[in-house]
């Protein structure tokens, strides 16, 4: 599940300077109130795991999500345009529910008063996020050895001087 709204917001974001270079805009609305609504969803006792999501937006959080638990995610998020995957909208989480407490959880998120989606299934050996797919084991090597190779590519540079 996601809990909150996305909009297309990008203002100082990731997604604005990775790929249009540049570092511009405004900061994404902030509304305590749909904040407050969010920490009471997470703190209840139906929520197996969970991943707040901010820099990158749902695509870099479930990436980091299935990375560190080892386990794949199948999602299709409804977004008016394609980057909104990368929207940097404040006050949203990604939740994992078991199946037999997902209709007690939506009870909970509608009392609360809390948009939430159901977006997929966690398991398997890929992270599919729309149209956007990319094997579990090429994600894990890249999240977790990049900085690694990266300075043992510089080290190595610098022994040669």
């Amino acid at each position: 599940y996601i809990l909150g709204e996305t909009k297309s917001e990008f203002g100082g974001s990731l997604y604005l300077k990775v790929f249009r270079g540049i570092i511009a805009g405004e900061h994404p609305e902030v509304d305590f109130e749909k904040e407050l609504k969010l920490w009471e969803v997470l703190y209840s006792n139906l929520i197996k795991s969970a991943k707040d999501i901010s820099t990158g937006g749902v695509a870099i959080a479930l990436y980091k999500w299935a990375c560190i638990s080892n386990k794949g995610v199948e999602v299709n998020i409804k977004v008016d345009s394609k980057k909104d995957i990368f929207s940097e909208s404040l006050s949203r989480a990604l939740v994992e529910i078991k199946k037999e407490d997902e209709k007690e959880f939506e009870e909970l998120c509608k009392k609360v008063g809390i948009y939430y989606e159901k977006i997929g299934k966690v398991g398997g050996d890929k992270i599919k996020i729309n149209e956007v797919e990319l094997d579990l084991e090429k994600a894990k090597d890249i999240y977790f050895n990049t900085f690694s190779n990266i300075m043992k590519n510089t080290h190595d540079f610098a022994d040669d001087l």
